[in-house]
């Protein structure tokens, strides 16, 4: 298996965790991986996408268990995951 493969199932595997914790996992692996995922993703929606996990990772505490951050995260998780299946 590949490290972008790799990469992708780790990302996957998050789907089920709405939460502050998995945001922040998801714009790590991203940020660290940048070159790897612009390989297999075009630049402007990488960027866009890491921009929103950002925005989720380094949001208001106050806000990581309401409800407004989990539609969030799942509507940043579903487009992320629209682009991932596309690579493999």
């Amino acid at each position: 298996m590949s490290k972008i493969e790799q990469l992708i199932e780790e990302i996957k595997d998050l789907k089920k965790e709405t939460n502050h914790k998995s945001a922040l996992q998801i714009y790590r692996l991203m940020d660290n991986n940048k070159k790897l995922f612009l390989e297999n993703i075009d630049s402007a929606d990488y960027n866009f996408m890491l921009s929103n996990f950002e925005s989720l990772s380094y949001g208001n505490p106050k806000d990581y268990n309401t409800s407004g951050f989990i539609r969030d995260y799942e509507k940043y998780f579903e487009s992320l995951l629209f682009h991932l299946n596309k690579i493999v």
